[in-house]
């Protein structure tokens, strides 16, 4: 089975665990934009990669069901908020919240969604901390884009594993937890997750360089303008390519002139991979493993 399928097959998991949530949200306004946050899917790599961890340690995609939308839900939410704060008016080809109901019921929004993940996941209380834990690390790596924290590797990889790679940890974490795995099993798969989360969030920042606005359903060259952490401008910068000069090129001569630094992240988007692969070497080798690793190298080889 492609990997593919499978995130198409996980995406039907998680959507059945979302219609009840949307019952009891008043006034109608906040429930609309709270129903159109949880409509504009994008691929669902988080529910599956929670799905996928808890098959990996003996569980079954349908046990994971209910932890993989509560992570989905973090994860919406937190798309609200970035476009927010990056005054984004696109997302997935779609205007974004605050362009539709504002800046003030953009924010409520994501209050919402956060405290509807906290109730799914409240099922199985050992996966609040897990949940929580990545909700404080997004927050931290949202601040960090905020005060311009990166200036070099082992910084960016602090910020992209704070930025992205927590709730990618977390997403496996709880898959194990309600798999039941053991206690080696839940480290080693929240160490996967975090090492894919890392590379997604790597890869994003080559996209971002390369793709069109149509291909990404989003704006591109987004890192450069507002002055964000990218591991490909950090490297340029670092290289001796001025920024006056990256922000004048249209994206085919932004992918040439910093065609040094995109090949330099996705050397490490491929290191993250490996350490990735490293954690969960020890797991009985069968489907779930196997699929792991292809979601693993899908993060770093996908378009969009």
């Amino acid at each position: 089975m492609e990997i593919e399928q499978i995130l198409v097959e996980r995406v039907e998991l998680v959507d059945s665990e979302m219609p009840e949530l949307l019952f009891e949200i008043k006034p109608p306004e906040l429930a609309a934009a709270v129903a159109y946050a949880i409509e504009s899917k994008g691929k669902r790599i988080r529910p599956a990669l929670v799905t996928l961890a808890c098959e990996a340690v003996g569980g079954t995609a349908r046990d994971a069901s209910f932890a993989a939308a509560s992570i989905e839900l973090i994860h919406s939410s937190s798309l609200v908020l970035d476009d927010v704060i990056d005054k984004s008016e696109k997302r997935r080809g779609k205007y974004t919240i605050h362009k539709m109901w504002g800046t003030d019921m953009a924010l409520l929004t994501v209050q919402i969604l956060a405290a509807l993940s906290l109730r799914i996941a409240a099922r199985d209380p050992r996966l609040i901390r897990a949940i929580a834990d990545s909700l404080f690390c997004m927050g931290e790596g949202e601040a960090m884009e905020l005060v311009d924290y990166a200036k070099d590797k082992k910084s960016y990889l602090d910020l992209a594993f704070r930025k992205t790679g927590s709730l990618f940890g977390s997403a496996a974490e709880v898959g194990a937890v309600v798999g039941g795995g053991d206690e080696s099993q839940i480290k080693n798969l929240s160490q996967f997750g975090k090492h894919i989360g890392i590379a997604f969030q790597i890869r994003d920042d080559i996209l971002d360089c390369i793709s069109s606005e149509e291909d990404l359903g989003k704006p591109v060259k987004k890192d450069l303008f507002m002055g964000r952490p990218s591991i490909v401008i950090l490297d340029a910068l670092n290289s001796g390519i001025s920024l006056e000069r990256m922000m004048k090129c249209n994206n085919g001569e932004l992918m040439h002139l910093v065609s040094d630094s995109i090949d330099y992240a996705d050397r490490i988007a491929h290191e993250e991979l490996e350490l990735a692969k490293d954690n969960i070497e020890t797991l009985d080798d069968g489907f779930a493993k196997r699929k792991l690793i292809e979601l693993g190298e899908y993060i770093i080889h996908r378009s969009k």
